[in-house]
């Protein structure tokens, strides 16, 4: 696979950050956040990569919003051998056909949905492509319950809009009203974490939670996250450098984040052929940096 210039660059430039913040501070003693990155969440690979699978068993805290959960339980998958599909088909064109038409029924679903997303309503509508993704790459990996994950690990969910975040987590933090999500297969709580409401239709009888970031109270938890003496380390689209005990990276390339999020979204909506996500994951993992 052909990657461009600037997603290698992205891959060298994570690589030496991530080398110098952990050389400087334990993960044990560390708490990485997974900030959203929009329809690219596969750019959290590249990160995750890097910092391996022992040393993120090891971080103290690990939280993750989004689509960034997605990225976290499938690279916990590839980095143990337990991908259903190899790297190598993920790459080819027909894995990418495969995703399309999860999202996609018919010749003009593409239509559909961006007349739906005009008249205000969800493009999909379920959160069954999600799924549908996850057991195509990951099979059995993710019918996993919750329990069976690492108690560092925390997901923020959503009930509405101006409520305070919801935290599921195997710890005695996990919100009380989320204790029971611990049973249920790990898929349905990466769905729901990614369920971004003009997408796939928000919270709804069957699946009762969203992706926090469309809440008031997305950014203020960010920042309730970070206000501790833990060093932090964040996997985030929007910035770069060393701030207090914050050290941000920047998980995308070259260029203006918010633009290539919306052409990723549009090519999602629109059933548009997108190379983005199997490139990520090729520089990923067969990629040396």
């Amino acid at each position: 696979m052909q990657v461009p210039a600037n997603i290698l660059s992205l891959k060298k430039r994570v690589v030496a950050e991530i080398g110098d913040d952990l050389a400087r501070h334990a993960p044990e003693s560390s708490c990485l956040l997974l900030d959203s990155t929009g329809p690219s969440f596969t750019r959290q690979y590249i990160v995750l990569n890097a910092i391996g699978m022992e040393r993120l068993a090891r971080f103290g805290e690990i939280h993750a919003f989004s689509g960034s959960v997605y990225a976290l339980f499938g690279f916990m998958a590839f980095a143990t051998g337990r991908n259903k599909v190899s790297i190598e088909s993920l790459c080819h064109e027909e894995a990418e056909t495969v995703f399309r038409n999860q999202h996609h029924v018919g010749r003009f679903s593409g239509l559909r949905s961006i007349g739906k997303l005009m008249t205000g309503r969800p493009a999909f509508g379920t959160v069954d492509p999600l799924i549908a993704s996850l057991e195509y790459m990951f099979g059995d990996f993710v019918d996993q319950p919750f329990s069976s994950f690492g108690s560092n690990i925390h997901v923020y969910l959503a009930q509405s809009k101006n409520a305070p975040l919801l935290v599921l987590s195997n710890n005695e933090r996990c919100s009380p009203e989320l204790e029971a999500l611990r049973a249920l297969p790990v898929k349905h709580i990466i769905a729901m974490a990614a369920n971004v409401p003009i997408v796939y239709g928000g919270s709804r009888a069957g699946t009762p939670y969203f992706d926090p970031v469309y809440t008031s109270h997305y950014v203020p938890t960010l920042k309730q996250i970070t206000a501790t003496e833990r060093h932090t380390l964040i996997s985030t689209p929007w910035r770069s450098g060393e701030k207090d005990n914050r050290r941000y990276l920047n998980c995308y390339p070259s260029g203006n984040a918010r633009w290539l999020m919306l052409k990723d979204f549009a090519r999602l909506v629109s059933g548009q052929r997108n190379v983005s996500w199997s490139r990520d994951i090729y520089t990923a993992f067969k990629v040396a940096a």
